[in-house]
């Protein structure tokens, strides 16, 4: 029994580590286009052909609105200004971006969008998001994006953002490592 405290401090550790991982949710393209690249725990190391991505208003609240353009597995998003707008397409779709090229990244999953969870910054201009599945229990999807950066939303009016994931993992690991730390040993005779 003498594991379960190693386990739980390494479990602790663990969380804290990955609770640095970046929480930010709105980009701007960094050049005239933003390529994609997606792989999921099911599909590695080949992409993932299946995935499907959109690219959102950088207020919009995934989850509730549409996608401006939508592309599955691997995409090349070009963004092209029109005035104060930006015109942005797939090469099978195409939309606009109303007031400012930041934008949001959902995937589908079970019929609904979601945000991603956390995002690695892995330098160059490369980042790669971590998105779940909804629809299956422990499914990890990822999203390599190359030439974008960390943005903010460009309205006036705040947007509804919910607490980053950063937060809950490292809130959840502080606590674990509390729980480790008040531990008291116990004796055997």
């Amino acid at each position: 029994m003498e594991k379960i405290p190693y386990i739980k401090t390494s479990l602790a550790v663990c969380l804290l580590a990955v609770s640095s991982a970046s929480s930010a949710s709105v980009w701007a393209p960094n050049d005239g286009d933003v390529n994609f690249l997606s792989f999921s725990s099911s599909s590695f190391p080949f992409p993932s052909l299946s995935d499907t991505f959109g690219i959102f208003e950088d207020t919009a609240v995934i989850g509730a609105a549409e996608p401006v353009v939508a592309f599955t597995g691997v995409g090349a998003v070009s963004f092209v200004a029109n005035g104060a707008n930006y015109n942005i397409g797939t090469g099978s779709t195409s939309g606009t971006l109303l007031g400012s090229n930041n934008f949001q990244i959902g995937m589908l999953s079970g019929g609904v969008w979601s945000a991603a969870f956390g995002n690695t910054d892995l330098g160059s201009d490369a980042n790669l998001l971590a998105f779940a599945d909804s629809s299956e229990f422990n499914n990890l999807h990822f999203l390599y994006a190359f030439d974008i950066s960390p943005s903010q939303a460009s309205s006036d009016a705040p947007a509804a953002v919910p607490l980053p994931a950063s937060i809950w993992m490292m809130t959840s690991a502080l606590l674990g490592v509390l729980y480790a730390g008040r531990r008291k040993s116990t004796v055997y005779a």
